[in-house]
């Protein structure tokens, strides 16, 4: 095909071989094998593709999860029992509390809960 539209081809002065598109197009018949060869290199490039991604997600998965939990030097291994066991409630609150935002909306969330039984017991 490269030979055919290398024939095809000529020189514009500015941007060297050119072909035209008009002269691309023509009827390529391919045997069943050539047919099938194709199709088999194509489905292999689309699974390359996609296993390609795949390994590379893992990789990152692995390496974050050795680097930042299961790892010798992970910086999970300063919160032993003993650790945490000794900190007050205000260090645990600063270190795994909640957002003041979501503390607001779920002592707005348990308020509203509490005004409509309240009135589901006075219509009862």
């Amino acid at each position: 095909m490269r030979k055919a539209a290398a024939a095809k081809s000529f020189t514009d002065g500015r941007n060297g071989a050119v072909v035209r598109v008009n002269n691309l197009v023509h009827n390529h018949s391919m045997s069943n094998k050539e047919h099938t060869i194709q199709d088999l290199h194509d489905i292999l490039k689309s699974y390359y593709k996609v296993a390609r991604k795949r390994v590379v997600d893992t990789l990152c998965m692995q390496a974050a999860a050795y680097h930042l939990i299961s790892g010798p030097n992970t910086p999970l291994r300063l919160f032993t029992p003993t650790f945490v066991s000794q900190l007050s409630n205000q260090q645990l609150e600063e270190i795994a509390g909640e957002d003041a935002s979501v503390k607001r909306r779920r002592a707005q969330l348990v308020k509203e809960v509490d005004d409509l039984e309240k009135g589901r017991k006075i219509l009862s």
